[in-house]
């Protein structure tokens, strides 16, 4: 499972060169994909969806950020 609330770098895929942050969302129940142009996730702030299953995010993220570096814990 990649890990919840980290920003991570995309390498590859469509993605490639966006942060993106993935956290559990309540209502509606799911995975909330966002991305932006730093770590710090201010800049060009865009949202990908919710997505129902870890399942559903995963191909997502296999489709469109195939690759990515997670950033170190601050």
């Amino acid at each position: 499972m990649i890990p919840l609330g980290t920003p991570g770098k995309v390498k590859e895929g469509p993605l490639k060169g966006w942060w993106i942050k993935v956290q559990e969302h309540d209502a509606p129940h799911g995975y909330l994909v966002s991305r932006a142009r730093n770590p710090e996730m201010d800049q060009t702030l865009v949202l990908d969806g919710i997505f129902p299953t870890p399942e559903a995010l995963q191909a997502f993220l296999e489709q469109q950020a195939p690759v990515f570096a997670w950033a170190p814990p601050h």
